[in-house]
């Protein structure tokens, strides 16, 4: 780390990978559910590489793949039959699918679905709700996770500190159709897109109320307004179909990376003809990138879909199941201690909140969560081998087992416990 500090800003490849206490770890090789680091230590992984890791490290068949296809070609600055077949892959398994554009990152792929919603509709402005994430760049890199509710003042709070957030963008507080109707009415002829993850999970992973997200489909097909679903956590990681097949609502656009190539770099925006229609043909919308659709990442994606597919409902099922039996156990191990620790689950995905509003369902609620308690309890775990988030986000795989489930809920009741015993200031239940 003393070498990367002197080289790398905040001596790490990504901003988000410095919290990491008691230093960023380095690490030498990855396999399965398992990471080791420069220094020998050995970790059950709930990281997975920020969530792209679905079928754990180093998947054998995704493996196969990328090495085969090593053999023809990596960039070829030209068409390939892979990126067809993924494309129709996608088509097919995604159900608001009809058109799809490949990009390499969730950032970038966000941006092209603005870019795709604004010359379909003519207009400019884009709502995004309190603590969504979609990715580092402006506009939409404002009102996140780390920073508190803003709707009740009016405007979104830029993620840089002294920048202030864009005039192209309002947010409003997600679960509340009344909320999200009066904006749309204030600004009638003005919205281009509604932006949001349909589980929010990167603060919270609490689910939409029932008839939630129907509701906001048909206020924006009622205002002309295109509903792009960022499904970059949850797509394939809560089903071959991700959110949009779980909960039975079709957006207009969809943006996809992460669990799609099994780490591999790649995104893809996929949604009806009707409004992926400025990008195809004559349309106006010229989507353009070097790295776009690269054999490599494809031929990952392509292994990676065959997999799931092949173990259909019943790897989701395995999956759930072993996500739900983890998420209990951390909470009977806080309930021992009277630790005030709520652990939200949605299919493979998990989040730690500490005395946070309960039930949780919105922002306002998931924010009053002591994220320094969420914190030590991650720094707690390290030492007893469990890699896990700081900010409470937890990811599993298929390559988790039963015995990384039993070894992290027993790390977990030494932790809960220490945080408990060191910290009074904490709330207890």
């Amino acid at each position: 780390m003393d070498r990367a500090r002197g080289v790398l800003t905040r001596g790490v490849g990504s901003a988000m990978r410095a919290a990491q206490r008691p230093t960023p770890l380095a690490m030498r090789e990855a396999s399965g559910s398992t990471l080791v680091d420069v220094d020998g230590n050995s970790y059950v992984d709930y990281v997975l590489g920020f969530g792209p890791i679905l079928l754990g490290h180093r998947p054998p068949a995704v493996v196969r793949a990328v090495e085969e296809q090593l053999r023809h070609g990596i960039l070829f600055g030209a068409q390939h039959r892979g990126e067809v077949e993924l494309a129709e892959r996608l088509v097919e398994l995604v159900p608001s699918a009809e058109l799809v554009a490949f990009s390499n990152s969730g950032s970038e792929a966000v941006h092209a679905a603005l870019r795709f919603a604004r010359a379909a509709t003519g207009r400019r402005l884009v709502v995004k709700f309190d603590g969504h994430y979609h990715g580092w760049l402006d506009p939409v890199h404002a009102s996140g996770p780390a920073l508190p509710p803003s709707s009740e003042t009016g405007g979104p709070r830029h993620a840089v500190p002294g920048l202030p957030a864009s005039a192209d963008l309002v947010t409003c507080r997600w679960n509340d159709l009344d909320a999200l109707a009066r904006l749309l009415g204030e600004h009638d002829g003005e919205v281009a897109a509604v932006l949001m993850e349909p589980v929010p999970c990167n603060f919270g992973a609490y689910e939409p109320l029932p008839g939630y997200l129907h509701g906001v489909r048909e206020l924006c097909d009622r205002r002309g307004v295109v509903l792009i679903f960022d499904e970059v956590i949850t797509g394939f990681r809560l089903g071959l179909g991700g959110a949009q097949g779980r909960y039975g609502v079709a957006p207009h656009l969809t943006v996809l990376a992460k669990a799609l190539a099994s780490g591999f770099p790649l995104s893809a925006v996929v949604g009806s003809a009707e409004v992926m229609a400025v990008a195809d043909s004559d349309g106006p919308v010229r989507h353009i990138g070097t790295y776009n659709a690269n054999a490599i990442s494809v031929a990952a994606a392509n292994a990676t879909l065959t997999t799931l597919e092949q173990g259909g409902d019943e790897l989701y099922r395995e999956l759930d199941s072993r996500a739900a039996r983890l998420a209990q156990g951390i909470r009977e191990a806080a309930a021992a201690v009277e630790a005030p620790l709520v652990v939200n689950q949605v299919g493979a995905v998990l989040h730690l909140l500490w005395g946070p509003r309960v039930p949780v369902r919105s922002h306002d609620d998931a924010y009053a969560s002591d994220t320094a308690a969420v914190a030590d309890v991650a720094a707690h775990l390290l030492g007893s081998g469990i890699l896990a988030l700081e900010r409470g986000l937890w990811f599993t795989s298929t390559a988790h087992t039963d015995d990384d489930v039993d070894r992290t809920v027993a790390a977990a009741e030494h932790a809960i416990a220490a945080v408990v015993k060191r910290a009074p200031e904490y709330p207890r239940a």
